[in-house]
């Protein structure tokens, strides 16, 4: 993971504390996928996907999260949720972040952005 992913998702882990979320875990990892970070507030487990694009970049990040990658995301999940029960509503969300390596800025959050 390069360095400026790394300090997206703390921006991201940051954004969400100062939301109410407590941070779980980060980069839970299974055989085939990851979840860059698994979030509580209340009732709701969130599965957090963190997308990064520079400053001036083209890149539309939301594409980048395709069935193929969205399966990877839910079937960690689902190992997760095997050891871990959650008791309330769980739901998959995506964090977009632009910036610099200077300054970052959440772009777009999107809430119960996909289903499995």
């Amino acid at each position: 993971m390069s360095e400026i992913s790394k300090r997206a998702e703390s921006f991201v882990c940051r954004w969400l504390e100062k939301r109410g979320w407590e941070i779980f875990k980060r980069n839970y990892r299974t055989r085939r996928s990851e979840i860059d970070i698994i979030a509580v507030r209340g009732d709701i487990t969130a599965f957090v996907e963190v997308k990064y694009a520079c400053d001036g970049s083209g890149t539309v990040t939301l594409e980048k999260i395709d069935e193929s990658k969205q399966e990877r995301i839910v079937h960690a999940a689902s190992v997760f949720i095997a050891s871990h029960p959650p008791s309330g509503q769980l739901r998959f969300d995506v964090a977009v972040v632009r910036g610099s390596h200077e300054e970052l800025r959440m772009e777009t959050y999107i809430e119960d952005a996909f289903r499995p």
